[in-house]
């Protein structure tokens, strides 16, 4: 089983708005709408993204002669540019909105 975590830029759902993705071995925490993502320490322009959807999906992956195959485990979050605030964050901590 493998994990691919990618994460959107704010507004996009193409594949081309793809801002940044993680593979693992293991599964990733849950993650849900309303979580913040802080992308500071990745080179894009959003320092501060919320996450507005999640989408999982899972597939199967032949690679090379195995023919057994792969499952993947592919989630997908959607965000929005929010202010990189202190109030940010506590707003987001106590749920609202």
């Amino acid at each position: 089983m493998e994990y691919h975590l990618e994460i959107y830029r704010p507004g996009s759902c193409a594949s081309d708005g793809c801002i940044k993705t993680f593979t693992a071995a293991s599964p990733f925490l849950p993650i849900r709408g309303g979580d913040l993502i802080n992308t500071k320490t990745w080179e894009v322009e959003w320092p501060l993204l919320r996450v507005v959807n999640v989408e999982h999906v899972i597939c199967e992956s032949s690679r090379g002669i195995d023919p057994s195959g792969t499952i993947i485990h592919r989630i997908f979050l959607y965000t929005e540019s929010i202010p990189d605030t202190a109030e940010t964050r506590c707003s987001a901590a106590l749920g609202i909105a």
